[in-house]
């Protein structure tokens, strides 16, 4: 499919994209024959986020692919949200041959669309990690939907990775994402937050 994919989250920073693969890492296991992710998506400090093609073959011959997500970004990342359109249907227009009509035990509920993969705390797969799973999927067109893959009940560690399959590759030009604050540092941010107020408070009393 001539698609062209984004990365979307409530905070935007900056773009990156680079070309390649690594050969330390492998955030796949081997559905159908492919060994690799056909895209990687690795998370860096301060909300960047760098994208790789190890291998341009869809698993399934045709256009389902395999997505890898390496997380370095210092802090846990919960789910990760994409848009997606373009001429023969959007990422998330499941039609049954998901990564787990070729390898059963690669993923499961609650995933109930057979394109969720696993979560593992390091940057190579893990067949008994949480399974991953996709929810607020939305189409908007019969090309054009968008959708969020939340990862387990406690997220991608730091230094932990996770894969999923998807109708289509993202495209490499990636719009990079802050990943989902932890709860501490949501209490940290309402904490700063309620201290503001009540510095206002006190200058308009005076």
């Amino acid at each position: 499919m001539n698609l062209k994919h984004y990365l979307v989250a409530s905070a935007i920073l900056g773009a990156g994209a680079v070309a390649g693969g690594s050969a330390n890492t492998a955030p796949c296991p081997n559905i159908s024959g492919i060994t690799t992710c056909r895209v990687v998506i690795t998370a860096g400090p301060g909300g960047s986020f760098v994208t790789t093609v190890p291998n341009p073959n869809p698993y399934d011959g045709s256009d389902d692919n395999l997505v890898g997500i390496i997380n370095n970004s210092g802090s846990t990342i919960t789910s990760l949200s994409f848009i997606g359109s373009g001429n023969g249907g959007g990422l998330f227009a499941f039609d049954g041959d998901g990564l787990q009509a070729f390898n059963a035990a690669a993923g499961g509920a609650p995933d109930g669309t057979g394109y969720g993969g696993k979560v593992s705390s390091t940057a190579n797969f893990d067949p008994a990690g949480a399974n991953d799973f996709f929810t607020n999927i939305h189409t908007t067109s019969v090309f054009d939907d968008s959708g969020t893959v939340v990862f387990g009940a406690n997220g991608i560690p730091n230094g932990g990775s996770a894969y999923f399959s998807l109708e289509s590759s993202p495209s490499i030009n990636i719009t990079p994402v802050t990943p989902t604050p932890e709860p501490a540092s949501l209490a940290l941010l309402g904490a700063g937050l309620a201290g503001l107020g009540l510095a206002r408070r006190r200058r308009k009393l005076a």
